[in-house]
C-alpha cells in the first residue's frame, strides 16, 4: 500500500502560489482537486509528483521525505515507475508517431515494450486507428487519450491528472472519465485528479478545495 502525506506545503512566485495545505491519501482512494483557476492546483501536482520543491513543509511517501530525503535522481526513478503524472497542454513528442509516443516511457527505462499490454490499452482506448498517426494529425480526444496510454502502460501505482477533460467535448470527456473510474477501482491504485470538471465529483472517494 502507498501512503502519500502532505504536511503544510507551500509555494509562492510572488503574490501568487499555493497556500499551506494539508491531506493524508492512500492506495484505494481517488482524491478529486478542486478551485479557482490560479490558486495553485497545478503547483501541488507538481510538488507532490516530485518535480517541484516547496517553500515550506514535507511531502512523504510510504513515511520517506521525497524531498528531505531523495536525491534528484531518485524522484526522476520514482516519476518513471511508481508515479505516473498526466499534465495539461501539449507534451507528446511531435516528431514521433502515436504509438512510438506511447512507447517511450518503457525504452527511457531501457525496458522491452510489452506489445500485448500495449495493444490492450490502445485497444481500451479506442485509438487502434491513430497508432501510425502523427500528434499534429489527431483531434484534442485522441490526444488526451495517447497521454493516458503512454502513462497507462507503466501501470503506475499512483497517477495523477491534472484536468484530464479540459477543452474537450463531452463524448471525449466522458471516455477519459470512464478510463480514470476503470483505473481508481483497482484497490491497489491512487488516483489524484485536478479538474473544474464537476462530473468526476460524484465519483471520486475524497475531495479537497483549494481557496
Amino acid at each position: 500500500m502507498n501512503i502519500l502525506k502532505v504536511e503544510n506545503i507551500e509555494k509562492h512566485f510572488g503574490k501568487n502560489g499555493l497556500g499551506k495545505t494539508d491531506f493524508t491519501v492512500s492506495s484505494g482512494e481517488y482524491l478529486c482537486i478542486t478551485g479557482e483557476s490560479g490558486c495553485g492546483k497545478t503547483t501541488l501536482l507538481n510538488i507532490i509528483s516530485g518535480m517541484l520543491k516547496p517553500d515550506g513543509g514535507k511531502v512523504s511517501l510510504n513515511g520517506k521525505d521525497i524531498y528531505g530525503e531523495m536525491k534528484e535522481s531518485s524522484r526522476i526513478a520514482l516519476r518513471r515507475g511508481k508515479i505516473g503524472y498526466i499534465m495539461q497542454g501539449n507534451t507528446l513528442i511531435p516528431e514521433l508517431n502515436v504509438i512510438h509516443n506511447i512507447c517511450c516511457p518503457a525504452e527511457l527505462r531501457g525496458e522491452k515494450t510489452d506489445k500485448k499490454k500495449v495493444d490492450e490499452v490502445i485497444e481500451s482506448l479506442g485509438i487502434s486507428n491513430i497508432v501510425k498517426s502523427f500528434p499534429s494529425e489527431i483531434s484534442g480526444g485522441e490526444y488526451r487519450r495517447v497521454l493516458l496510454a503512454r502513462i497507462l502502460i507503466t501501470e503506475p501505482e499512483i497517477l495523477i491528472a491534472d484536468e484530464p477533460t479540459s477543452n474537450l467535448d463531452e463524448k471525449s470527456a466522458a471516455k477519459v472519465r470512464d478510463i480514470l473510474d476503470e483505473y481508481s477501482s483497482d484497490k491497489d491504485k491512487l488516483l489524484i485528479v485536478s479538474t473544474h470538471d464537476n462530473s468526476f465529483l460524484s465519483k471520486c472517494s475524497r475531495k479537497l478545495h483549494i481557496a
